[in-house]
């Protein structure tokens, strides 16, 4: 007869009773269990005796505050590694923000409270406590079985050592089988670990991009309009941004990453030049008493990956640097060229035969014991000290490196420093000069440009810009119902489409369109999408793509680009 699992804890804090109740009928569910408390100090005792998956903190209480209430969680052993949302009523500057992050939040939410925002935030914590649970309760397990094996090693012991050599050499066997499959067993829990908290971010973060780019788009229609005096139809476009703001969450770009579900540009790059150009923000980011140099190899071939992505790599591991050297030291980021062969990739896993440019972050820290270097790499683990660090910062460098191609490894040792050492693919082609934006989007002349998107706010957006531009937009919801219109007489000079579409995809519905139109330019636009992450990969000839949330310039742009290129196609 299987038990009952004990319900999942989250505790909401607020002063106001009323507040409660609504915040615990707003996240009532099967399996969940709600520890309500008026005041930080009636919190904090809660806390002594529940394990809490999530803390929902109103900032402004009396006594006893939201921020100082998660500086005291941050603090103890027991709760400094509970997530902590806050929700407020007053403002939400950049230095209110800034001290919440200080003391420990994840997120902010803003009152009156969205249900589907806290809901959809909420669970992520509450499914992400749940999958914790339960692999505790099968490590617990698999302790008890190994003290179980190791009682009965003992005893058999007693026993074999009056036998014969033949049975000491298969008990020998036997005690290395048992520690093999233990290793396998560890690996294949961590790797199940990693992919079913990356599924699940990755999700999330579809939803926000779309919402983010409803906001972004927004306010760049209201500036257009607003300057050339133009003021009617702004309320639309100011409740299209705030419903989408208020939805929107802070942590998008690090869900994406560490789910290594992100959309990348990978193309070639000169590895040196871009580690050259950002060598001021690193010493800018890094304290006075750090001695700070470059090591750059010679004729180093271009490597194939995001540099957007590639700084912040860097950036995030300079900052991990400094953090280790609180008394000052020295950071080294080198590059060399690696050239694996078989011996190499057999002590190497993850890594293919072939060469590589590889970028060291390397300092003279306090270093890492070998038992915390096979931890780094799982997310919210870090060895900064208590309430500092959110532990993905590593864990997003991972994602990066191994969807581009690579590889992450790192050498430590405690009192001499770390060095973390990332390999990267390398092509043959040349870096481009990236190419001059304009000041302003370049106008069309009737040209009809057929839209395909879900989501009302980015419909609404695009289908603007395009009028404001001169171009002559025609929008479906539902992509089933743009193929009639694709295999009709009339005259379409572009198609944009979202990726992520119900029913039928972007891509699908963009062989499709190919069938009828075999020369049409098409525009992607993309919050996420698994099999978009490489665009390279995903698209075709006359194909391009942006991403959510992009800039009403950069889509006109793309428009512009691809609206050109029709003129030979309406000639066919």
């Amino acid at each position: 007869m299987s038990s009952i699992p004990d319900p999942v804890n989250f505790l909401i804090v607020d002063d106001l009773p009323e507040n409660l109740l609504s915040l615990e009928g707003l996240l009532r569910r099967d399996g969940l269990a709600c520890l309500k408390a008026r005041s930080g100090e009636e919190a904090l005792e809660l806390l002594l005796k529940h394990d809490v998956a999530l803390a929902l903190l109103d900032v402004q209480m009396p006594g006893m505050d939201g921020f100082e209430l998660a500086e005291f969680m941050r603090g103890s052993e027991r709760s400094r590694h509970v997530p902590i949302i806050f929700l407020t009523a007053g403002t939400t500057d950049t230095q209110r923000r800034f001290r919440g992050y200080e003391a420990g939040a994840v997120d902010f939410i803003q009152k009156p409270i969205e249900p589907d925002v806290l809901r959809g935030k909420a669970g992520v914590f509450f499914d992400l406590h749940q999958q914790r649970r339960q692999i505790q309760q099968q490590r617990d397990a698999l302790e008890e079985n190994a003290r179980a094996l190791a009682e009965a090693a003992g005893q058999l012991e007693a026993q074999v050592n009056a036998r014969t050599v033949e049975l000491e050499d298969a008990l020998r066997r036997l005690t290395a089988e048992t520690a093999e499959r233990e290793r396998a067993e560890a690996t294949l829990r961590q790797s199940q670990k990693m992919e079913a908290v990356g599924q699940l971010t990755g999700g999330i973060a579809h939803d926000f991009n779309n919402m983010l780019t409803g906001v972004i788009g927004s306010l760049d229609l209201m500036r257009r309009r607003i300057a050339s005096g133009r003021t009617d139809g702004l309320d639309r476009y100011m409740d299209a941004a705030t419903l989408s703001a208020e939805r929107a969450a802070a942590l998008t770009h690090r869900l994406l990453a560490f789910s290594r579900r992100q959309t990348l540009d990978p193309k070639p790059v000169a590895v040196n030049e871009l580690i050259q150009s950002m060598a001021n923000l690193v010493e800018r980011a890094i304290d006075e008493k750090v001695d700070f140099s470059l090591a750059l190899a010679a004729d180093l071939p271009p490597g194939m990956i995001d540099p957007n992505q590639l700084e912040n790599a860097i950036l995030n591991l300079a900052i991990n640097a400094r953090d280790a050297m609180p008394d000052g030291g020295a950071l080294t980021i080198e590059t060399t060229l690696a050239d694996l062969d078989e011996t190499h990739v057999a002590t190497r896993p993850g890594l293919a035969l072939g060469r590589y440019v590889v970028v060291a972050v390397s300092d003279t820290g306090v270093g890492m014991a070998p038992d915390l270097i096979q931890k780094v790499f799982e997310p919210f683990f870090t060895t900064k000290p208590l309430g500092q660090g959110t532990g993905l910062g590593l864990s997003m460098v991972y994602g990066f490196v191994r969807q581009s191609g690579g590889a992450v490894r790192i050498h430590s040792q405690p009192g001499l420093g770390t060095s973390v050492k990332l390999y990267l693919p390398i092509t043959e082609a040349q870096p481009v000069a990236p190419l001059k934006t304009v000041s302003h989007a370049p106008d069309g002349c009737g040209q009809r440009v057929l839209v395909v998107e879900d989501d009302p706010a980015v419909r609404l957006l695009v289908r603007e810009v395009l009028e404001e531009l001169r171009y002559e937009p025609i929008e479906f919801a539902d992509p089933l119902d743009a193929v009639p219109f694709l295999a009709s007489e009339e005259r379409v000079d572009l198609m944009i489409s979202d990726v992520g579409l119900p029913g039928m995809n972007g891509r699908e519905l963009a062989e499709t369109a190919r069938m009828h139109r075999p020369g049409l330019p098409i525009l992607f636009i993309t919050g996420y999408a698994e099999n978009a992450a490489i665009r390279s990969g995903f698209l075709g000839t006359n194909m391009a793509m942006v991403t959510k949330p992009f800039s009403l310039d950069e889509l006109a742009g793309r428009v512009n680009q691809l609206v050109t290129s029709s003129v030979k196609y309406a000639e066919v």
